[in-house]
């Protein structure tokens, strides 16, 4: 650990720190076909450390790209197979379902070859990655220097049954099952949060959700970055199309609830208004053609190359979201592409933007269908609404600083462990030290 060479770069008498090595779990290669918050989240993560430290990266495949070992980028990537665990099974385990997919064998065998390597640090991404927290825990007992760095995307306990309450229907054995899993959840994370060095949060507000269940512990922040165009100017005006956009991918349940319940309260009213509703991300073709059997003026503008494009088209973005936390990476698209925001109150969040003043959030999805409407028809509110979110937003969403900002983290804990295994040292020399002074008498 903390090898040092000669050489040009940070220096320190003279010399060159070498990279920190560091290994990366997560679930997925996080590149298309595979999609989400989620993944886009490790994938800005990811690609931001490469640059501040030598990284390799333990995954699934994504399904498209081999399995195997390869390089690319700067980034050692070794690729595990799908797994193919029937997720009922979880049922009858002590993990929840979203860990027990990936806890296999091959995994926990492949991990455990890559612990024999000199990393200074871990990060175990995602909850879902948390099935490898005991060979984690064994391996960072044996080496006292090392970090092991948890990387949450949202409050767990607490987002995951609000999800599951989406999700039962009136089914008694799913509303059991689900249940049980987010139990499974909030026990799992507190024990990741407890082992664990540093919690890197993407929502500053969700340490009090945190330390609520495990007390005071080492957080950070790691906020989304942002890798896509950044509009210098935009002016809504009365001829952009009177059209509201909501955006992002429609896979998960709870995500296909959300977009299930606000077309079935807005789209009546923003038809007779003459609003198009634009939904942009992917959407599973059965539920996509059923939502436009049931609302047929509905736009399903599905997967969008260029999507700031295809956003200067719309007057207003729209966040819907009655459950789920953290900070949505999508919001991000939004601000930077100058396209004003309304949503249910509390979806906007961990951002640094104030309702009102930045963006307009209405207390349930009948009243955020009237304030869009009304919103869409105001191009001077529009215009005071991205131009105010743009401003407090520019220069805060640099995914290269997010890297070097959780490297710097490992070296302060480093740090610190140095200088209490040091003093500990000392101490104990000094409580010795009349005993030696009495043998030499």
């Amino acid at each position: 650990m903390g090898r040092i060479k000669k050489g040009s770069g940070r220096m320190r008498g003279g010399f060159k720190l070498s990279p920190m090595r560091i290994l990366y779990v997560t679930r997925i290669y996080p590149y298309r076909p595979a999609f989400g918050g989620d993944v886009a989240y490790s994938r800005g993560v990811i690609e931001s450390l490469k640059d501040s430290c030598d990284l390799t990266v333990l995954a699934t495949t994504n399904g498209e790209h081999p399995e195997g070992p390869f390089e690319e980028n700067g980034i050692r990537w070794r690729l595990l197979p799908e797994s193919r665990r029937p997720q009922a099974l979880s049922v009858l385990t002590g993990m929840p379902n979203v860990m027990w997919r990936n806890a296999t064998p091959v995994f926990h065998d492949a991990l455990r070859v890559l612990l024999r390597e000199p990393f200074d640090a871990v990060i175990l991404d995602h909850i879902a990655s948390a099935h490898a927290l005991p060979q984690l825990s064994r391996w960072r007992d044996s080496h006292p220097q090392a970090c092991l760095l948890y990387l949450s995307h949202e409050h767990e306990r607490t987002t995951r049954l609000e999800k599951y309450a989406t999700y039962t229907g009136r089914n008694p054995g799913r509303q059991a099952a689900m249940r049980l899993d987010g139990w499974k959840i909030g026990r799992w994370e507190d024990e990741v949060v407890r082992t664990v060095d540093i919690v890197s949060l993407i929502n500053p507000n969700e340490r009090v959700l945190f330390e609520t269940n495990v007390g005071a512990r080492r957080y950070i922040t790691t906020l989304p970055g942002y890798d896509g165009v950044r509009r210098p100017s935009r002016r809504i005006t009365d001829d952009t199309p009177m059209r509201i956009a909501l955006l992002g991918g429609r896979g998960p349940i709870h995500k296909r609830n959300i977009l299930r319940d606000w077309l079935d309260v807005c789209a009546g009213s923003m038809e007779k208004a003459g609003i198009e509703m634009d939904v942009i991300g992917d959407v599973e073709p059965e539920f996509r053609d059923m939502l436009a059997k049931r609302h047929p003026s509905i736009r399903f503008s599905g997967f969008v190359e260029d999507l700031d494009a295809h956003l200067q088209g719309a007057r207003l973005g729209v966040v819907p979201d009655t459950v789920g936390r953290g900070v949505k990476v999508r919001l991000a698209s939004y601000i930077f592409s100058r396209l004003p925001m309304a949503g249910i109150a509390g979806a906007i969040d961990g951002l640094p933007l104030r309702a009102g003043r930045d963006y307009v959030e209405a207390p349930d999805l009948p009243a955020l269908a009237e304030t869009c409407i009304r919103l869409a028809r105001d191009v001077e509110q529009l215009n005071r609404l991205q131009e105010s979110a743009f401003r407090a937003c520019d220069g805060r969403f640099d995914w290269r600083t997010r890297g070097a900002d959780i490297v710097e983290a490992i070296r302060d804990h480093q740090r610190r462990q140095s200088v209490e295994a040091t003093l500990s040292q000392t101490a104990g020399v000094r409580r010795e030290a009349p005993l030696l002074g009495r043998g030499l008498a």
